[in-house]
């Protein structure tokens, strides 16, 4: 890529002209008398002999993407192009981008300078504008820009100071202005609040206190109160004097743990209690006026309350009651300070003991020894309950062994029960057939007897003929006779 610059009546131009394009056709200029188009631009004869020299000067040069080209309506990338201007979050002068010849000076669109001309007359002259340089002294100035959430303080030269929120601009003129700088506004979220002092209209000092949600810009004259009270530092929960330094104030219930150092039980035993207060800020005009630092009076009265409750007790009475520390109840002096300073105590949490050395390793070695014994006994205890679950398992399984033996008996009795019914039923039903049988064949006998009698035969003749091996017949009268029959055995 390469540009060539062409001289016209006193201006610039730019033309971009690519090296491995087609070559771009020269724009037509309207002939001028006395001068020339060549390849490189239009040459006048009636240049002055400086205008001739920059004439001179080589008009192509190579390309680059940092190139800065051009800064008017003249200043072409292609035909009818402008180029534009960098954009920048600074603040921005004119000096950045002007645009210079030698008796012109070229004021950029957005830009303000200040001209003093050779009688000390000065004038704001913005942008776009081409003014003469001669006789006269240019001055870019400065704009400072505030966007939201932010504010610019502009102090004046007669003394005055002005706050002016964003979204705004203004222009640091050195007539009028000593210095114009920028802040963030202080913001404020839900439960917190800042306290601000100023002079009211009679010049006396007013206070008055912001709550948020809220963007703070301060007026001039108004500063924000700092407070600076009991805090921990580097991670330790030992609080320390200045330790906590802000401006906005937690309306919200709030924390902290505080270590009650080097306190005697009754006994003389030196102890460290450790505590957690659950506080919450009720009223901030009330702990303005009441306290400078209501965390340390918080440590002082909660300090007293604990050596008020171990003198009541010895360190073995002290460990069967430090559950009391845990009771609000316990604690009647922070509950009136808190109270005075405008604060509502919400709980209090014990969170243990530390002894002396010599104290705590008789005192850990005591609770080693509790600790192996109960452990001992709970595994003898575990291992009694252990056998006794055993024994109470195999019992539980001989009763439901005996139970199932004796469930099967009684299924096998109930079968040799069954079975036997059944086959007495078989046989009962075998001489009902059998009883029918015979009872069907004397039936049948009785009635051909009968026809047998009927038809005059001897029924018993009939019956006993060929068949008794004696027969005896025994005729009487009405009296029955007497008889007396032996008989020999016959043999086989």
């Amino acid at each position: 890529m390469k540009y060539n610059m062409i001289q016209k009546s006193g201006a610039f131009r730019e033309c971009i002209v690519p090296q491995q394009a087609e070559p771009i056709q020269p724009i037509p200029l309207p002939s001028v008398a006395g001068g020339s188009l060549t390849e490189t631009g239009y040459i006048s004869p009636s240049l002055s002999p400086i205008m001739a020299a920059n004439s001179l000067l080589p008009l192509t040069k190579p390309m680059h993407s940092n190139d800065q080209i051009g800064d008017s309506a003249a200043n072409l990338r292609s035909p009818g192009a402008i180029t534009p201007f960098p954009q920048s979050n600074a603040n921005v002068t004119s000096s950045l981008y002007e645009r210079n010849t030698m008796f012109f000076y070229v004021i950029p669109e957005g830009q303000r300078v200040l001209v003093t001309d050779k009688y000390g007359r000065s004038k704001i002259i913005d942008g776009p504008a081409r003014i003469a340089k001669w006789g006269k002294h240019i001055r870019n100035l400065v704009q400072h820009t505030a966007y939201p959430g932010e504010f610019l303080v502009v102090k004046y030269r007669n003394g005055d100071q002005t706050h002016i929120p964003g979204p705004c601009q203004e222009w640091l003129d050195p007539r009028i202005h000593v210095q114009i700088e920028k802040h963030d506004a202080l913001q404020i979220a839900g439960k917190e609040a800042v306290v601000v002092y100023a002079k009211n209209e009679t010049g006396a000092l007013a206070r008055r206190i912001i709550q948020g949600p809220a963007l703070f810009v301060p007026n001039p004259g108004e500063w924000i109160h700092t407070f600076s009270w009991h805090g921990a530092k580097d991670g330790q929960y030992k609080k320390v004097p200045g330790g906590l330094v802000f401006q906005k104030l937690w309306l919200m219930p709030d924390q902290i743990y505080h270590d009650v150092e080097n306190v005697c039980t009754a006994d003389d035993v030196p102890l460290t209690i450790k505590l957690m207060l659950f506080f919450e800020l009720t009223d901030v005009e009330k702990m303005i006026e009441a306290t400078h630092d209501p965390i340390g009076d918080f440590i002082n009265a909660a300090g007293s309350d604990v050596i008020s409750f171990l003198k009541r007790y010895t360190y073995d009475d002290f460990k069967s009651h430090s559950e009391q520390l845990n009771e609000i109840a316990t604690y009647p002096q922070l509950l009136y300070r808190a109270e005075q300073v405008g604060y509502h105590i919400l709980k209090t949490v014990y969170r243990g003991h530390i002894t002396a050395d010599t104290l705590q390793n008789m005192h850990n070695k005591a609770i080693e020894t509790r600790t192996r014994l109960k452990l001992e006994r709970e595994a003898e205890e575990q291992s009694q309950k252990l056998a006794d679950y055993k024994q109470k398992c195999e019992a539980e399984r001989a009763i439901q062994r005996r139970q199932q033996e004796k469930e099967h008996e009684i299924h096998e009795l109930e079968k040799q029960r069954l079975r036997h019914e059944q086959a007495l039923t078989h046989i009962q039903m075998e001489n009902d057939q059998q009883y029918a049988e015979e009872a069907r064949k004397k039936t049948q006998q009785l009635a051909y007897l009968k026809e047998l009698q009927a038809l005059g035969v001897d029924i018993t003749r009939y019956l006993t003929y060929s068949r008794p091996d004696h027969v005896i017949e025994v005729r009487g009268t009405e009296k029955p006779p007497h008889l007396h029959i032996d008989s020999e055995k016959r043999s086989s």
